[in-house]
C-alpha cells in the first residue's frame, strides 16, 4: 500500500518526568457541545461529536506535550458522597443527552487502541481521581499537566502540577500559581473557599447571598479561608455583610466541602500502563478510526512521538531532510476483494519499474522514453477507461503549472510522467501532451478522477481539452453522504489504504516545496497511486449510486456540470478596481471617524481591535454587565453579546463599535483584498466553484468567496456593483423560484403550501408577513430576507436554537 511513514525523521524522544491527566467526562461533553454542526456517522447517522472531539484533543496534547505517560479520568457512573451529603448537589443539570451517552462507547474504545489507562472509583468524581494521580505523581518527582474543562481544577494547581483549561475543541489556557494568582487574586488553595462563599451554578452550590467574585476575594484576602473569615467574623465590615455570612455559616461551610477535591483515595498511579508509547496498538487504532469514520485524524496518528509508523521494511526509509528527498516509495498492492488487472491488457514493458517493498501484480511504472509512452498510450487504448490525476505546482487552478501526469488502467497498474520536475530524464511536455491529446479528447474512452474540475483545468491550461468524463469520485461521495471527500480519506475509509499525505513530500510551513522539486523516483508511486485508488474506488462506488437511486443525477447533471464550472472558474469576471480604491477610501475615512466618536466618548485611546482592552473598557471601565469570559480568563466580546449590550448601552459606545467592526471588515475582507486577487494575465477575479461544498446541493465559492458579500446593508450593495461585464455585454440573473419548497410541497403535498404555490405567491413575503404581523403589501425586501431562514431551517433541520439564533437576533 502507498506509505505514510513521515519522510523526514520524527523527534520520537517523550518527556519522561511529565504526566498528563485528561478530564474524560469534561472533554467529551465540552466536545460534543463544542462542534456546532454536529458530525454523523454516513451509513447509521449516529452522531460521533464527542467521540471526535475527544480524539482531536488527545492526540493534540500527545503530539504538543509529548508526556511519557498519560492517563484519563472518568465520573463513575453512580451518585457520589457529595449528592449524599447535599441532595441538590448538580440536580439543576439536564441529564445526558442520548446521543452523547452512547459515544462514551467510542471514547473509551479510543483510550483503549492508544495504551493509555483509564480510572474511575465509585462514589467519588473525576477531579477527585486527578486530584489523587496529580498528588502520587507529585511524589514520585513528575510534574503533572492535567487537561479538563472544569475550572474546581484550579485548586490543585502546585509548583507541580497545572491545568490546561480547555475552553473549545483546539484552544487551552495553562494555568500555574502565577496565572491563578492573576486571574483569581487568590492562591490555588483558596479556589474551594471562594466557590463556597460565591456558590458555583454548575454544581448548585448556593453559596452566601449576596457575595459576589469581588466581595468573596477581598474577604479571603484578609482572612485566608472561610473558616479564617467565620473567626474573625466579627471584624468584618459592614454589618450587613456580617449578618449575611452568619446567617450562612452552616451554607459556607457545607460548599467548601462539596467543593474541596479529594486527594487521597484509594487508588494507585501505575506509571508502567501509563507509558501509553509502550501498549498503543496501532492497527487497533486505525480499525476504530474507519469504524467512526475519523480519516482526517490520520495524519495526526502519524506525528505521534515515539510511535513507529505503519510497518516498513528495513532500509525503507531514508534521514534526509525534505527538501533533499521526499517519502521512500512503496508499490499500492491491491485489495484481495478489488479486481485484478488481466493479463490481456498491455503494461508498459519499457517503463522503469518503480521499485518498492511488496510486488503487486502490475507494477507502477515511471514513463521516460517515447518506447515507454507509445506502450502506455496502448494500454490505455485497450483498456477502454482509466482515471488520471494532475501533479502540478500549486492548488490554484489558474495560476499553476503541470508537472507530472498518472494514470491507471486497471486496479494496481498505474504509470507516471514526470513532465516539469527540475531534475531526472522527463519527455518533452510537447511531445507527451501531443501523443496524449487523442487519448484525453476521446469520447469513447471513459474518464475517471477525484475532483476531476481541477484537473481538466490543469490540462486545459496547457491546450488540452478532456472529454469523456464518466465518473468523478469525489462526487459520487457527496451524493453517498461521505463525510471525508478527500482521496487519502476515502482510499482510507473504503477501501482500508493509508496513503501519503502530500505534505509529507512537499512539506509544510518553511520547509514548504513544489512537487516540481520532489525527486521523480519519489513523486512517481505517490502519484500513481491517486490514480489507482481513484479507479478502485470508482469501481466501488458506481454499484452504490445504482443501490442509491442516485446514479441518473449522477450521469444527467453532476457529471456534465464538471465542464461548465470549470469554464466559469477560467472565464472569471471582471472588478471595477477603481472603485473599490474609493470605496476603502471613503470606508477608511468612516472609520477615523468612528475611532474618534469611540475614544471621545471612552475617555482615551485604546486597540478597539483587541477584545481584551475592549473588555475592560466596556466591562471595567464602563460597567456594562458581562455575560462571560475566554479561557485565559478576558471578558468576551463577539457580536452577540455586543448586540445584546447595545439594547442597555445608554452611551452608544456599544453600537459605534459594531459599526466600526462591520466597516474595517469590509475593508480588509473585500475592497483591500480583492484587488490583491486579480489574475494579473487574465485581469479577472477566479474564484473556485465547489460542486461538493454544500450539503443543501448548492454551489459553494471559495478562494475567494463571492456568495457571501453582505447584501442587507447598502455598503455591501455597493461592492456589488463592483462586478462588471466587459463593454458591450450585460449581466444575466437567473434564479430558481423557490425550488426547494417546492420539492417539500411535492414530498410533503402540504395543502397549504401547494395552495400558495398555485396562487404564485411569494412564500417568503408569506412568512414575513405571518411572523413579523404585517400586511402582505407591508413587507419589506429586508422583512423577507428575516423570513427565509425560517422556511429553509424547515428543509434542512435548523434547530429551535438555530432558529432564535438567526432569526430572533434579526426581529
Amino acid at each position: 500500500m502507498p506509505p505514510s511513514r513521515p519522510s523526514s525523521p520524527r523527534d520520537s524522544s517523550l518527556d519522561e518526568k511529565l504526566l498528563v491527566l485528561l478530564d474524560g467526562h469534561a472533554l467529551v461533553h465540552r466536545a460534543f457541545h463544542a462542534i456546532k454542526t454536529p458530525l454523523s456517522h454516513s451509513k447509521t447517522g449516529e452522531v460521533t461529536s464527542g467521540v471526535y472531539g475527544f480524539t482531536s484533543t488527545l492526540l493534540k496534547t500527545l503530539i504538543d506535550l509529548r508526556p511519557a505517560s498519560i492517563a484519563v479520568t472518568f465520573d463513575y457512573p453512580k451518585p457520589t458522597f457529595r449528592h449524599q451529603r447535599f441532595a441538590a448537589y448538580k440536580a439543576q443539570r439536564p441529564s445526558t443527552p442520548d446521543e452523547l451517552r452512547q459515544q462514551f462507547v467510542g471514547v473509551r474504545r479510543i483510550i483503549e487502541a492508544l495504551g493509555i489507562p483509564i480510572y474511575e472509583l465509585e462514589g467519588y468524581e473525576a477531579d477527585d481521581l486527578l486530584g489523587t494521580l496529580s498528588a502520587q505523581a507529585t511524589e514520585k518527582g513528575l510534574q503533572t499537566i492535567i487537561i479538563t474543562g472544569d475550572t474546581d481544577t484550579m485548586q490543585l494547581v502546585s509548583p507541580t502540577v497545572r491545568i490546561a483549561l480547555q475552553r473549545s475543541r483546539e484552544v487551552a489556557a495553562m494555568f500555574d500559581i502565577a496565572a491563578v494568582r492573576q486571574r483569581y487574586g487568590l492562591e490555588p488553595s483558596q479556589i474551594p473557599d471562594l466557590k463556597a462563599l460565591v456558590g458555583d451554578p454548575s454544581d448548585n452550590i448556593p453559596g452566601v447571598s449576596g457575595v459576589g467574585d469581588k466581595t468573596a476575594t477581598s474577604l479571603l484576602q484578609k482572612h485566608g479561608t472561610i473558616e479564617g473569615v467565620y473567626q474573625d467574623l466579627a471584624l468584618v465590615t459592614p454589618k450587613t455583610l456580617q449578618e449575611k455570612l452568619r446567617e450562612a455559616e452552616e451554607t459556607a461551610r457545607e460548599g467548601k466541602l462539596l467543593t474541596t477535591i479529594v486527594c487521597d483515595l484509594p487508588v494507585s498511579l501505575d506509571l508502567d500502563a501509563c507509558r501509553w508509547a509502550e501498549h498503543l496498538d496501532r492497527d487497533r487504532v486505525l480499525e476504530v478510526f474507519r469504524a467512526y469514520e475519523f480519516s482526517s485524524l490520520l495524519p495526526r496518528l502519524n506525528l505521534l512521538p515515539g510511535v513507529a509508523g505503519p510497518s516498513e521494511p528495513d532500509g525503507a526509509g531514508s534521514t534526509l531532510p525534505v527538501e533533499e528527498q521526499g517519502e521512500t516509495l512503496e508499490e499500492a498492492a491491491p485489495s484481495a476483494d478489488v479486481h485484478q488487472a488481466t493479463l490481456s491488457i498491455p503494461v508498459p514493458a519499457h517503463a522503469e519499474l518503480v521499485e518498492g517493498p511488496g510486488s503487486p501484480p502490475t507494477p507502477y511504472r515511471i514513463i521516460t522514453t517515447p518506447e515507454a509512452l507509445d506502450d502506455l498510450c496502448r494500454a490505455l487504448q485497450s483498456a477502454g477507461r482509466f482515471a488520471f490525476d494532475t501533479e502540478t505546482t500549486g492548488t490554484d487552478p489558474i495560476q499553476a503549472r503541470l508537472v507530472g501526469l498518472s494514470f491507471s488502467w486497471a486496479p494496481g497498474a498505474a504509470a507516471y510522467l514526470p513532465l516539469r520536475h527540475q531534475e531526472g530524464v522527463q519527455l518533452p511536455v510537447e511531445l507527451v501532451l501531443a501523443r496524449l491529446r487523442p487519448l484525453l479528447k476521446s469520447e469513447a474512452l471513459e474518464k475517471a478522477g477525484h475532483n476531476l474540475q481541477y484537473d481538466i483545468s490543469i490540462l486545459a491550461g496547457e491546450g488540452v481539452s478532456v472529454r469523456g468524463l464518466a465518473f468523478d469520485t469525489m462526487i459520487a461521495a457527496h451524493l453517498l453522504g461521505e463525510k471525508g471527500l478527500g482521496l487519502k480519506a476515502l482510499a482510507f475509509q473504503r477501501l482500508g489504504v493509508e496513503m501519503t499525505p502530500i505534505t509529507q513530500l512537499i512539506g509544510t510551513g518553511r520547509k514548504q516545496i513544489t512537487m516540481a522539486q520532489v525527486p521523480i523516483a519519489q513523486a512517481a508511486p505517490y502519484a500513481a497511486a491517486d490514480a489507482d485508488m481513484t479507479l478502485r474506488l470508482a469501481d466501488l462506488l458506481a454499484p452504490e449510486l445504482e443501490r442509491a437511486g442516485q446514479r441518473d443525477l449522477f450521469d444527467s447533471v453532476e457529471m456534465p456540470l464538471v465542464t461548465v464550472l470549470m469554464r466559469m472558474e477560467r472565464h472569471g469576471i471582471l472588478v471595477d478596481v477603481a472603485r473599490l480604491r474609493q470605496m476603502s477610501q471613503e470606508l477608511g475615512d468612516m472609520a477615523l471617524d468612528l475611532e474618534a466618536s469611540i475614544y471621545n466618548a471612552v475617555g482615551h485611546k485604546f486597540n478597539i481591535g483587541s477584545p481584551k482592552q475592549l473588555g475592560d473598557v466596556l466591562f471595567e471601565e464602563l460597567h456594562l454587565p458581562h455575560v462571560r469570559r475566554t479561557a485565559t480568563g478576558a471578558y468576551s466580546t463577539d457580536a452577540a453579546i455586543l448586540e445584546d449590550l447595545k439594547k442597555s448601552d445608554g452611551t452608544g459606545v456599544v453600537a459605534r463599535i459594531l459599526e466600526y467592526r462591520e466597516i474595517t471588515k469590509l475593508k480588509s475582507t473585500y475592497l483591500d483584498a480583492f484587488p490583491t486577487l486579480i489574475n494579473p494575465q487574465t485581469r479577472r477575479l477566479h474564484t473556485n466553484f465547489n460542486q461538493t461544498g454544500a450539503a443543501t446541493g448548492r454551489i459553494s465559492s471559495s478562494e475567494p468567496n463571492l456568495q457571501n458579500i453582505p447584501i442587507r446593508t447598502d455598503l455591501g450593495r455597493r461592492i456589488r456593483y463592483a462586478f462588471v461585464a466587459p463593454p458591450g455585454s450585460q449581466f444575466l440573473g437567473a434564479d430558481y423560484s423557490q425550488i426547494e419548497l417546492r420539492v417539500l410541497a411535492h414530498l410533503s403535498q402540504d395543502l397549504a403550501l401547494m395552495e400558495a404555490f398555485h396562487r404564485d405567491e411569494d412564500i417568503h413575503a408569506s412568512t414575513a408577513s405571518a411572523v413579523l404581523k404585517v400586511p402582505r403589501d407591508q413587507v419589506t425586501p429586508d422583512m423577507r430576507r428575516i423570513a427565509k431562514p425560517v422556511n429553509f431551517g424547515f428543509v434542512y433541520g435548523m434547530s429551535g436554537f438555530g432558529d432564535a439564533t438567526h432569526v430572533g437576533g434579526d426581529l
